[in-house]
């Protein structure tokens, strides 16, 4: 069974890319995060942090620790493939876990990791969104505030753990995936997964409304919690539609301030800054 992990910043074109690599024959329908995952590889990363205090006593080293995690880690996997009529491919998301993507490569090395990136102008203006769809339901949210460089360090944070890692092993199992080039061209996006992975993803037709199986959008829509995450474009055909919708969001001076923040990250990856 393999096992592809997408990860990236909150609004970075997770769900989107998971929609579409999810349409390949005998991987899991379209699933919500996998916050489950998460917990078992946070806790993992809390006991070796401090190893040498209570957790010793349980395991006699860190290896011990790691095997044993991992053997967590795996049978929850093998659990959610079964759940799912024993898929060949589980094809999961959830952007926190991006932060211990180091960590799970130590109890999953054969995994596959795909970072998604997207211009930090249409992150940080979807994220003000969510915090004014979560406000008009009535509900705190921290992306209600408007702080821009508040939301643009919760952006990077989501990338700094797996980009600081210098293990050939782990960089040799991730892929930087650009949101653009999949909404653009998605054809040539999936050869790039499939001569990445292995795994023939090209032969997915990513001209057609993906088919979300397990998922129901009405039940999304009418949650508190949910709604104000989904967009229209949520179990869609892919759309480019949703490229540069920042200048409908953020002020001239916002923009700007998303571009002096995040400056390292536009000339790594290639995104133009051009506010005024």
């Amino acid at each position: 069974m393999s096992v592809i992990l997408i990860g990236g910043s909150q609004r970075s074109g997770t769900s989107t890319t998971q929609q579409l690599l999810c349409q390949l024959p005998d991987a899991n329908p379209y699933l919500y995060e996998a916050s489950f995952l998460r917990m078992q590889v946070a806790c993992y990363a809390d006991a070796l942090a401090s190893f040498d205090g209570n957790h010793a006593s349980y395991f006699g080293d860190v290896q011990q620790l790691r095997n044993f995690q991992a053997g967590v880690v795996s049978a929850f996997l093998a659990n959610t493939a079964k759940v799912h009529g024993d898929c060949g491919h589980l094809i999961l998301k959830e952007p926190h876990l991006t932060m211990y993507w180091p960590h799970l490569y130590e109890l999953l090395p054969s995994a596959w990791f795909l970072m998604m990136i997207r211009d930090p102008r249409d992150v940080i203006a979807s994220m003000i969104r969510v915090g004014e769809k979560h406000r008009e339901a009535g509900q705190d949210h921290e992306f209600a505030n408007r702080n821009i460089l508040q939301l643009c360090e919760h952006f990077v944070s989501f990338y700094r753990p797996a980009f600081e890692v210098e293990d050939e092993g782990f960089r040799d199992r991730l892929a930087v995936i650009h949101y653009e080039n999949v909404v653009t061209d998605p054809k040539t996006a999936l050869e790039h997964v499939t001569g990445f992975t292995g795994i023939p993803f090209d032969s997915i037709d990513p001209g057609v409304d993906p088919q979300l199986g397990v998922v129901n959008q009405d039940v999304i829509s009418a949650s508190n919690h949910f709604s104000p995450w989904s967009t229209e474009v949520y179990g869609k055909k892919v759309t480019s539609s949703r490229i540069g919708k920042y200048r409908e969001v953020l002020t001239q001076e916002e923009t700007r301030l998303v571009e002096e923040y995040c400056a390292d990250f536009f000339e790594w990856f290639g995104y133009s800054q051009n506010a005024a």
